[in-house]
């Protein structure tokens, strides 16, 4: 007798364990969704970014990368007096991509130039071009 007791009792607790799981699994992928969702509005969100730009010179300049879903800004860190091309249309760039070293990257325009950057924050790097590149897609539709 006790060993029909325990015999019962155990599929009891696997069918309980199999109960729960199967929610487990549905949250799971809703919370994909929900991340997938935010990164979505994250991406069309004004973003800013700390970079070192090199200019047309070579020279290396400390500048925050800001991202709007139409515009590049161009911004001196804190207030540090104006920039000459404040910002550009995503529509002008024609490329984004990685390069090399570790954190840099280089966007190409449409009217040939080609500016360097590399992020300070060397983790950044595949956010920007992901999201430069998105939002790009986005306005050509």
């Amino acid at each position: 007798g006790a060993f029909r007791a325990h015999r019962h009792l155990n599929s009891g607790t696997s069918f309980f364990l199999a109960g729960p799981k199967r929610r487990e699994d549905q949250e799971g992928e809703r919370e994909i969704e929900r991340e997938r969702k935010t990164q979505n509005e994250n991406i069309h969100k004004y973003s800013e970014y700390q970079v070192v730009k090199t200019n047309a010179q070579g020279r290396r300049q400390e500048r925050v990368l800001g991202i709007d879903p139409w515009n590049l800004h161009n911004k001196k860190p804190k207030g540090s007096g104006g920039v000459w091309r404040k910002q550009r249309s995503l529509k002008e760039v024609s490329e984004v991509h990685r390069l090399q070293n570790p954190g840099t990257f280089a966007i190409r325009f449409t009217n040939g130039t080609s500016r360097e950057y590399e992020c300070v924050d060397k983790s950044q790097v595949d956010e920007i071009i992901k999201k430069i590149t998105v939002l790009r897609s986005n306005l050509f539709g």
